[in-house]
């Protein structure tokens, strides 16, 4: 009987830290599609391209001011290209968007 307690603890444990150590968080998968697919083409594959030559390098931004800058977008108080793209945007894309973007370096 202890040999069966001692298991199904050790189980809990492994699965408590595989679960911890999982690279595959669902918002930021969700972030990389958006990205790839809405803001790759202007602002470069690794975020590195200051699109239409006229915004800041993404990249280099961190997750505030990419936050703040995509609900300035999306709610009309920022005029630019990539406005249509961003007002789709969820509140919750762009927060895992904010997220994700500053990792691309």
């Amino acid at each position: 009987m202890k040999r069966i307690y001692f298991l199904l603890g050790a189980l809990c444990c492994f699965s408590f830290f595989v679960q911890a150590e999982s690279p595959a968080n669902p918002n930021l998968a969700k972030a990389e599609k958006i990205y790839k697919r809405s803001c790759a083409t202007c602002h470069g594959k690794s975020g590195e391209k200051p699109a239409m030559g006229k915004s800041k390098i993404i990249n280099q931004l961190n997750a505030e001011e990419i936050s703040s800058a995509l609900f300035d977008h999306k709610s009309g108080k920022i005029v630019g290209a990539g406005n249509p793209a961003k007002q789709r945007l969820s509140d919750e894309e762009i927060h895992a968007l904010s997220e994700f973007i500053p990792d691309l370096k």
